[in-house]
């Protein structure tokens, strides 16, 4: 097994769809409060101040958000994915699964998900890949990748800026028994 590890970062093209994505969010949530707020100018509803309070929260939220994928899309300094001697790092935001041992690892394939192509890494245990994710999107988004895929570790290359075969050559050089291993 190699002795140091393999990074792979984010995608621009994906970093920049979440930052049109959170602009135009910001942009609905900004005109909904608009017009709620004339709503509640001329009808004093209830609804139309709920409206108003709802989308003041979208835009400051999404606001937040589009600033923290722009400084992403500026700043690329930290890996969504590593591939070390202990196992693979998924930290794509919200959506990786975060650790998992080389020692739980079954296999690496190339499939679908959806229309797009995918790796999937099984492992011996996808239950507790998912238990032990620290946030409930995690677990829920490894559920399904687990009933849709079969694992809950999926790796999409357009997230990360790689090709396919990119990702299954790194995964080969940590997965791949060693032969001086194998023949003692």
């Amino acid at each position: 097994m190699p002795s140091e590890s393999v990074d792979f970062y984010p995608s621009r093209a994906h970093v920049l769809t979440l930052a049109l994505t959170t602009l135009a969010l910001v942009v609905l949530c900004a005109v909904a409060a608009r017009l709620g707020f004339d709503a509640a100018q001329t009808t004093g509803s209830a609804a139309a101040l709920a409206t108003v309070s709802a989308s003041a929260i979208g835009v400051l939220v999404f606001t937040g958000l589009g600033l923290l994928v722009v400084r992403r899309l500026l700043l690329p300094t930290w890996p969504v994915l590593t591939l070390d001697d202990d196992g693979l790092t998924d930290w794509l935001p919200n959506l990786g699964v975060e650790q998992v041992l080389w020692s739980e690892v079954t296999g690496v394939r190339e499939t679908r998900l959806g229309l797009q192509r995918v790796l999937a890494v099984d492992v011996a245990d996808p239950r507790a890949v998912v238990v032990r994710q620290r946030t409930a999107l995690r677990r829920v988004v490894g559920t399904a990748n687990a009933r849709l895929v079969g694992t809950p570790v999926v790796l999409k290359p357009g997230s990360i800026n790689c090709t396919m075969a990119d990702l299954e050559t790194a995964f080969g050089r940590f997965t791949r028994p060693d032969p001086a291993v194998a023949q003692a």
